[in-house]
């Protein structure tokens, strides 16, 4: 009897090591699947991301280009009120500097949406800088950018030699509303820079 129960209790002990044997290899498979999906899941998601981001400056840069070659440049303004969008008074050297920029017909500035919903132009670019701010680049009142996306900084300089030429430098990253993770978000913020000749645009 005495060796039977020694049978017994050793069967038990293998029964017990390969039930923990079986648990921890669980665990490890689990463990390195949810890795993989997660690090798949980045990936689509920095795929669309950077779609949306390039969307968005096609369709910016579009915009304000056609705009040039119709209505050409005007000026652009540092701070409210700006009825007019007049450049004098901001000249820097040879030339003009400010957050909004007008042509013959539009006028394209960043603005946050106030507690009713409505945008307002954002007069200081410091209140674009908190990670939860959504500012975004209005043409005439309309949004030119879509909620995927947030602005931090913009500029718009104008040169006024022989031939206009406005720089337009922004920083955008996508936007916390869309339920990106910080870390994404931080991975793919965009420093960007491009220059439109009056001249060149017309004569295309």
């Amino acid at each position: 009897m005495i060796i039977k129960s020694r049978n017994i209790d050793n069967r038990l002990a293998f029964t017990l090591i390969e039930l923990i044997v079986s648990i921890t290899i669980f665990i490890i498979i689990l463990i390195s699947v949810t890795s993989i999906f997660i690090s798949s899941n980045d990936i689509a998601m920095k795929t669309d991301i950077n779609r949306a981001m390039q969307e968005n400056i096609k369709n910016i840069v579009e915009t304000i280009s056609e705009d040039i070659r119709k209505y050409g440049i005007k000026g652009v303004s540092k701070s409210k009120p700006d009825v007019d969008c007049n450049s004098s008074g901001y000249s820097v050297g040879k030339y003009q500097i400010g957050n909004k920029f007008c042509t013959g017909n539009s006028e394209f500035y960043i603005a946050k949406k106030d507690l009713l919903g409505n945008f307002v132009r954002v007069d200081n670019l410091s209140d674009c800088q908190s990670l939860n701010d959504v500012c975004t680049l209005l043409k005439d009142g309309e949004p030119l950018s879509n909620s995927f996306v947030t602005f931090k900084e913009i500029s718009f300089k104008i040169s006024d030699e022989s031939i206009k030429k406005l720089t337009i430098n922004f920083v955008m990253q996508p936007s916390t509303k869309k339920g990106i993770k910080t870390k994404l978000i931080e991975e793919n913020k965009i420093i960007f820079q491009t220059t439109i000749s009056e001249k060149l645009i017309k004569t295309n």
